[in-house]
């Protein structure tokens, strides 16, 4: 009798052992910015049965961190140091995604993403980017629509890279076509502000028809700007110095996140106010770099 019980037992003892160890398997892919920014993407497959499961994060600090199931429910969690443990009972798949500036850095015009991973990773570099070195042979290396990926062994590993950003319609590194635009209107303004003043039949009173963006102040106090940011405040200029987010992040077709980014960068140089509303932010340029233009 004794013997029967420890057999029936057997099976159940073989089911704990296989199951001490929740995550089943492991996909890691890394998305590179312009800017520096990588989004990282983990996925796992894990034992339904645990109430909860602990994963390692590849930098302290995750930005925008989110965790979904295999239904893309989000899922509840607790950050400690670099660890995050996942409320994972009943679902089998989790995706983690969150943003790290703490990757790569920047020697010169080469940029270096290094780190050391648990499995096989997908790198996907900013689009033109040039591959300067490896640490390491890649499983696989291809190139689409002037995007490179690479999938690198598990272990550490360091890809250099050059990351050539070019803005649309613009062959070249600095976007010459705000400039363009600026001068066009700036003689469109200045004609029609003529015509009103030799022809008008009738003298009026001065009124105050709107405020315009002073680019000349603006662009003489912020001598640094990028290509990026100063394409963001013509275009502002264009647009009586007010835009909605979204409108901008159409204008720089670039990635919502790395759009988001630069207006922040501009909100710290006390360049923008940067308002929320219901549905959309509204983006300002502040009063200071303002002009009101007075017609006749």
């Amino acid at each position: 009798m004794g013997t029967l019980l420890l057999l029936s037992f057997t099976p159940l003892l073989s089911s704990l052992v296989l199951a001490e160890n929740p995550i089943i398997s492991e996909s890691l892919t890394l998305k590179v910015y312009y800017d520096g920014y990588v989004q990282i993407s983990n996925g796992f497959e894990i034992n339904q049965t645990y109430p909860q499961v602990t994963f390692d994060l590849l930098t302290p600090t995750p930005e925008d961190l989110l965790l979904v199931d295999e239904q893309g429910s989000l899922l509840d969690y607790a950050i400690t140091e670099t660890q995050v443990n996942v409320f994972s009972l009943g679902a089998s798949q989790i995706k983690i995604s969150y943003f790290t500036p703490n990757l790569t850095y920047k020697t010169g015009k080469f940029w270096t993403i290094a780190l050391d991973v648990p499995v096989n990773t997908t790198i996907i570099l900013p689009e033109n980017a040039t591959i300067i070195s490896l640490n390491k042979v890649p499983e696989l290396i291809e190139s689409f629509n002037g995007q490179v990926t690479i999938i690198m062994p598990y272990g550490e590993i360091e890809v250099s890279y050059i990351a050539k950003h070019v803005l649309q319609g613009q062959p070249g590194s600095f976007d010459l076509m705000p400039i363009i635009i600026f001068s066009t209107l700036l003689v469109a303004v200045t004609i029609v502000f003529l015509f009103k003043f030799l022809w008008s039949k009738k003298p009026q009173e001065p009124q105050i028809t709107g405020k315009v963006l002073d680019l000349d102040k603006l662009f003489d106090q912020n001598k640094h700007l990028r290509p990026e940011e100063v394409q963001v405040i013509t275009f502002l200029g264009e647009n009586n110095a007010t835009a909605y987010e979204a409108q901008i992040y159409e204008k720089l077709d670039l990635p919502r996140t790395t759009t988001w980014r630069l207006l922040k960068r501009l909100q710290k140089m006390d360049i923008i106010n940067i308002e929320k509303s219901r549905r959309q932010n509204i983006i300002t340029v502040r009063r200071k770099y303002l002009k009101k233009n007075q017609v006749k």
